[in-house]
C-alpha cells in the first residue's frame, strides 16, 4: 500500500512540474515580423502591487530599481525581459517611471523599453486590436542608423499603440519621436483614458522629462467586456526580427523607479 501511495504521489508532482513549465511557454507572446517580435520565455514574475480596500477594484503599483541586460545576437525576450503587474480600472491610468540608457548602450536599431499599459486582451506582438477586444501602450527605441554592424546615432522614443482604428498591423508611433542619449536618465510617463461604447472618446498621452509627446484621441474597444485596463507591462527588448535589429555586444537598461495607478 505505501508503494502504491509513494509512487501516486511521485506522478502527482511531476505532473505539477510539467504543468507549471508549460504555462510559463504558454505564456509567450505570439511571433510576428516587421517591428514587433515575439516575448518567447524569460518572463519574470509579477511584483506584488497593493489593492485599494475602498472600492475593490483599482490597483496601483510601485516597483524598485532594476537594471536588465541586453544580451548579444538575441531578439526579444529571451534576450531581455518581459513581465507584467496585475491592475485593474475601467477609467483612467497612468503608469510613471525614470529610465537611463546606460554608458556605452549599442543602439542598434531599435526595441521595446519602459513600462507601459495593456488593455482587454493587451494586444501586442502583430497582433492588432481591429476586432475592438484589446490593445497597449508601450515605449519603443528607435535609431534608423544604427544595425547588428553599427551602433548608430540619433535615437529616439517613440510611442507604441494597439487600438481599434490602429492603422497598421504593428503599434502606431503616429510619426512622434523624442530623442535621447545614453547615460541621461528620462522621466516618463503614459497616461491612457478608456473610451465609451464606439465612441472615439477615450485617448493616450505620453510625456518625457515634462514635455508632453502625445496627446491623442482614441478608441481603444468597443466590446463592454474587454473595456479594462488589466496589467502594466515591463517590456525590454531588441526587435524586430530582421537580424540588424541586434546587436553584438551586451548594452543594458536601468530603471530606479516606477509607479502607476487610477485617477
Amino acid at each position: 500500500m505505501k508503494k502504491i501511495l509513494k509512487l501516486t504521489s511521485l506522478l502527482f508532482i511531476t505532473a505539477v512540474v510539467f504543468t507549471s513549465c508549460e504555462k510559463e511557454q504558454d505564456s509567450s507572446e505570439p511571433q510576428s515580423t516587421n517591428k514587433e517580435m515575439s516575448r518567447n520565455g524569460n518572463k519574470s514574475e509579477p511584483e506584488i502591487v497593493s489593492k485599494d480596500a475602498t472600492d475593490g477594484a483599482v490597483l496601483q503599483g510601485s516597483a524598485g530599481a532594476r537594471t536588465i541586460t541586453l544580451q548579444t545576437n538575441t531578439l526579444s525576450c529571451p534576450g531581455g525581459l518581459c513581465t507584467s503587474y496585475g491592475v485593474w480600472s475601467g477609467d483612467v491610468y497612468s503608469v510613471w517611471f525614470t529610465m537611463k540608457f546606460n554608458s556605452g548602450f549599442y543602439w542598434s536599431r531599435g526595441g521595446k523599453c519602459g513600462y507601459g499599459i495593456l488593455i482587454g486582451d493587451q494586444n501586442t506582438g502583430g497582433d492588432p486590436g481591429w476586432d475592438g477586444n484589446g490593445g497597449s501602450a508601450r515605449f519603443m527605441w528607435y535609431c534608423p542608423s544604427g544595425s547588428n554592424t553599427a551602433k548608430g546615432s540619433g535615437a529616439y522614443l517613440q510611442p507604441y499603440v494597439y487600438y481599434k482604428d490602429q492603422p497598421g498591423q504593428f503599434g502606431n508611433d503616429f510619426g512622434k519621436k523624442y530623442y535621447i542619449q545614453e547615460g541621461v536618465t528620462y522621466n516618463c510617463q503614459i497616461s491612457v483614458k478608456l473610451n465609451t461604447g464606439s465612441n472615439t472618446n477615450g485617448y493616450v498621452k505620453y510625456y518625457v522629462n515634462g514635455t508632453e509627446v502625445l496627446n491623442q484621441s482614441i478608441r481603444w474597444v468597443t466590446n463592454d467586456a474587454k473595456r479594462n485596463v488589466n496589467a502594466v507591462s515591463l517590456h525590454t527588448f531588441r526587435g524586430g526580427s530582421q537580424s540588424y535589429w541586434t546587436a553584438p555586444v551586451t548594452s543594458s537598461i536601468s530603471y530606479p523607479s516606477a509607479s502607476w495607478d487610477a485617477q
